[in-house]
């Protein structure tokens, strides 16, 4: 590598950019969440990014806490050392620590055995929650009474009352209009900053790579939910969002989503728990197959 070639300077992300990080994603073919295109885009304003493009790969540099730090690099896997190399040569460039987050085991292994005075940190409330797609479509099994019940008790009261629809632009004013008055009086600043971001993906149904789908109740939309490809195995559920006084309407929502929008994938990535004992119960009941660890890498101390 010819370091007085390295590009020190990254460009601030905007949604313009969006097909050309997805391209490099699609060569990545990482299934974690956040190197998804629909959370990038969604989480762009309270996450800036910031970007490097070269021919054979792409840096990502990503601000949390008032920290820089750098996502796996993306392209093609056999250039993934020197992405990592030019990273760290612009983090020394400017005096800044080299920090890398939201990396797996794998990429793990490739950073310390490039920078063996480094270290990694698991981050439990950033791991991803991987499920059996096909068990998300039935809720078979004795492991899934629970929800079955719930979803059997909702499709019996309102028998002949409820409909799926796919996401498209002339419904999405009503999940706009559903999304205004859910959990408006929560004071959860994460679920107030996530639905600046909701709207903006759903003004973007024609522009992001993304499928969703909508229950309408008695005619009023009542829940939806909107997800992508991660992989040709996997799909990602960016977001749910269902009225939670209905009973068992948020299985049915998964379900139906599911079913019509990714009747084919094998595993279904609904992304971290942040953290939150109410997400982490109710992603746990849902019996995830594995959890995908993240890490945070930085030099030893």
């Amino acid at each position: 590598m010819d370091i007085s070639k390295i590009k020190l300077d990254f460009a601030p992300v905007s949604l313009k950019d969006w097909e050309i990080i997805q391209q490099y994603l699609v060569q990545s073919a990482y299934e974690e969440s956040n190197h998804n295109i629909v959370n990038m885009m969604l989480w762009l304003k309270e996450y800036p990014l910031f970007m490097i493009k070269e021919d054979r790969y792409l840096l990502l540099l990503g601000i949390h806490k008032g920290q820089l730090f750098i996502y796996m690099p993306l392209g093609n896997r056999e250039y993934y050392k020197e992405a990592l190399y030019h990273a760290k040569h612009i983090f020394d460039f400017y005096h800044l620590p080299f920090t890398l987050s939201c990396f797996t085991k794998e990429m793990v292994d490739l950073v310390i055995s490039l920078f063996p005075e480094y270290q990694a940190c698991s981050e439990r409330d950033a791991a991803d929650y991987v499920y059996d797609a096909e068990k998300l479509r039935t809720f078979s099994g004795k492991a899934m009474q629970k929800k079955r019940n719930h979803l059997n008790a909702f499709l019996k009261e309102y028998d002949g009352r409820w409909i799926y629809e796919h996401i498209n632009d002339t419904n999405i004013n009503d999940c706009l209009n559903f999304l205004e008055t859910w959990r408006l009086d929560d004071v959860d600043d994460f679920l107030q900053s996530e639905r600046i971001g909701v709207e903006k993906i759903l003004h973007l149904v024609n522009v992001l790579p993304y499928r969703g789908g909508l229950i309408r109740i008695d005619g009023k939309v009542e829940a939806f939910a909107i997800g992508s490809i991660l992989t040709k195995r996997m799909a990602q559920e960016n977001i749910e969002k269902a009225n939670g006084a209905i009973r068992g309407l948020y299985p049915l929502i998964l379900r139906e989503w599911l079913k019509n929008e990714y009747p084919h994938v094998e595993l279904l990535n609904r992304e971290d728990d942040t953290g939150r004992e109410n997400l982490r119960y109710a992603k746990m009941s849902l019996h995830p197959l594995y959890l995908i660890d993240k890490y945070r890498i930085q030099k030893r101390k």
